[in-house]
């Protein structure tokens, strides 16, 4: 320790300097010889997490930075605080309508819990995001899948048909996943409206900031109103923030009081501090929405020339159907540098392809035309 610094100021600088050599190597703040260059070209490009191929933005990796200044303390019921005023400014409503959890992963199933998802019946979409229905078998519920429609998109009207006594919650995703699809809006508005007085609607919107339909509305006007709804968001995507497990949830104050006594409380200060400034670079959000849509257009481009059949996506993937078992399709990838997606039963002829950047998305071109001939 230098003897001209208080112990505080020498921690303070160590957490500083460790938080600045752990994000360096992530942040090119350091050099990096030729040698490792040609070792990450040669890596497989990453295109089946639906990660942003950015990461942070730089505004919040320097609070990323500067968070670790404040590691040592117990600063993250005040930096919570302020998450959930943003949350609350930026989406209209108040901060009692937030709730923040380890990722929204974690928002969804204690969303379940909290609604007596062990002693009834989960409703969602054959084709859909994954983790609530492994969660509520896991929890000895009855998950009740309706079948997609002709098109692959959600059939809301059969999943009204379904609601019974058991229901304890309904469970859509939009834009969906892996599909990439929206819900026609005034549908999904008037499907809520609808059902919510019989069970809890859960709307999952992780890919909300990459829509550029002008038709698409978020169902927070929903909650304003007071129905039986729960919207929730992450900083996953976009925002480029999946390793910190920053989300939450928009719904009622009464409802949101209840889901905070079933939430973990697991949050890290690193995580709001990065959420927390990412919000607000609005700059960053712009660019990685624009950068998607070049890389999909990259893709499009090529299936068009192929006749490939894809889903008209409005998230950060796409969904191909490449008639080869995604078994088989996985591996053939690989030998050319590209990790795609997991199965999705039974759509298993189907390929989710997460976008990287424009640039490498002809790297997927060149490699599935290879996987064709």
């Amino acid at each position: 320790m230098n003897k001209g610094m208080t112990r505080r100021e020498w921690i303070n600088r160590s957490a500083t300097l460790f938080g600045g050599s752990l994000l360096g190597a992530v942040t090119g703040v350091k050099s990096i010889n030729a040698a490792t260059i040609n070792s990450l070209s040669n890596k497989p490009v990453r295109m089946m997490l639906n990660e942003n191929p950015y990461g942070p933005s730089q505004i919040a990796r320097r609070a990323m930075r500067k968070a670790f200044g404040e590691s040592n303390l117990y600063s993250m019921r005040g930096a919570k605080a302020e998450f959930k005023e943003l949350m609350a400014k930026l989406n209209g409503v108040t901060p009692a309508h937030i709730a923040v959890g380890f990722g929204s992963g974690e928002i969804l199933k204690k969303s379940a819990l909290m609604n007596g998802i062990d002693k009834g019946e989960l409703l969602s979409p054959s084709l859909t995001f994954e983790t609530i229905n492994r969660y509520a078998k896991t929890m000895k519920s009855n998950v009740k899948r309706i079948p997609m429609k002709n098109d692959i998109g959600i059939d809301l009207n059969r999943m009204n048909d379904n609601i019974n006594r058991r229901t304890k919650m309904i469970y859509l995703c939009n834009p969906n996943n892996p599909t990439g699809m929206l819900m026609n809006t005034d549908d999904l508005e008037s499907f809520c409206l609808q059902v919510s007085s019989k069970a809890i609607v859960f709307v999952d919107e992780a890919y909300h900031e990459y829509v550029t339909d002008p038709n698409y509305r978020s169902m927070i006007d929903l909650v304003k109103s007071g129905k039986n709804v729960i919207v929730s968001r992450t900083a996953s995507k976009v925002h480029g923030l999946a390793g910190l497990r920053v989300g939450f949830a928009i719904s009622t104050p009464q409802i949101v009081k209840r889901l905070e006594s079933y939430l973990t409380d697991s949050l890290n200060i690193v995580g709001l501090r990065a959420a927390i400034a990412s919000y607000q670079d609005k700059r960053f959000q712009t660019h990685s929405v624009d950068m998607n849509n070049k890389a999909k257009k990259v893709v499009a481009d090529y299936l068009d020339t192929k006749g490939i059949q894809y889903l008209d996506s409005q998230t950060n993937f796409m969904f191909i159907k490449t008639d080869i078992d995604i078994s088989d399709f996985q591996p053939a990838m690989e030998k050319y540098g590209v990790l795609v997606g997991r199965p999705f039963p039974p759509f298993t002829n189907w390929c989710r392809l997460s976008m990287a950047k424009p640039e490498q998305m002809q790297k997927f071109n060149d490699g599935f035309g290879k996987v064709l001939s």
